[in-house]
């Protein structure tokens, strides 16, 4: 059995961390100490100060000297900024995406067979499954992008843009949307058309990010 290594575990840690920071309890910030976190994961705080300082460096959570670590709370300006930047970057990787497969360097397959499995999640209704199984299918266009500059960018982003994807389980009108959406990905793709994908990419975060700013509204956020 292979080990894990101190770096791999640290990385986990940081996911689970943009997890824990992404329910509604957190909703509306809070302090918590190192210790606090340590008993709530359960690790020693080698592991845990490593995780801490990686999510302080990326935003994901506000760390001084002597003072108690600062989850912040949900805000639009915030939600806005990370969302345009994704819009950027999602465009481009989507884009670099379909030039490779138009180029036959990688095959459109698996993006298919992801969004089959989100057609089916729609059909319950559940969104909070579906917005996981839609990870999946952007995931797979950073690998597919060979652009491990913007992969890595976006994967930095997304642990912070979490907690704003689970602002939206409970709409379940998004769910039919998220997969047309992405339908209108691949159907540009299938076309030999990069641009147009890429578009369509950018609109699909465009119209997250309206979902996202109407439920923040209606919990008063500014």
């Amino acid at each position: 059995m292979l080990e894990t290594s101190p770096k791999d575990r640290s990385v986990s840690l940081v996911t689970r961390l943009a997890e824990w920071i992404a329910k509604p309890e957190q909703m509306h910030g809070r302090l918590i100490t190192e210790n606090d976190l340590s008993a709530i994961f359960g690790v020693s705080r080698t592991p845990l100060r490593e995780a801490i300082n990686f999510a302080n460096a990326i935003g994901l959570l506000q760390r001084e000297r002597s003072r108690p670590i600062e989850i912040p709370p949900l805000s639009r300006a915030d939600m806005m900024q990370l969302s345009r930047t994704r819009e950027e970057l999602e465009g481009l990787v989507t884009r670099q995406t379909a030039e490779r497969i138009v180029a036959g360097e990688v095959s459109i397959t698996g993006l298919e067979k992801v969004n089959r499995r989100m057609s089916a999640l729609a059909g319950l209704g559940d969104t909070g499954v579906l917005l996981s199984a839609g990870l999946d299918f952007h995931v797979y266009m950073r690998v597919y992008s060979g652009n491990p500059v913007a992969a890595g960018l976006l994967d930095q982003l997304m642990l912070r843009m979490e907690r704003y994807r689970q602002c939206v389980r409970t709409l379940e009108d998004r769910s039919g949307h998220i997969v047309h959406e992405h339908d209108d990905i691949l159907d540009a793709i299938r076309a030999g058309d990069p641009e147009t994908a890429a578009r369509a990419a950018r609109a699909h975060v465009a119209n997250a990010r309206d979902s996202y700013d109407a439920v923040l509204s209606k919990l008063g956020l500014s």
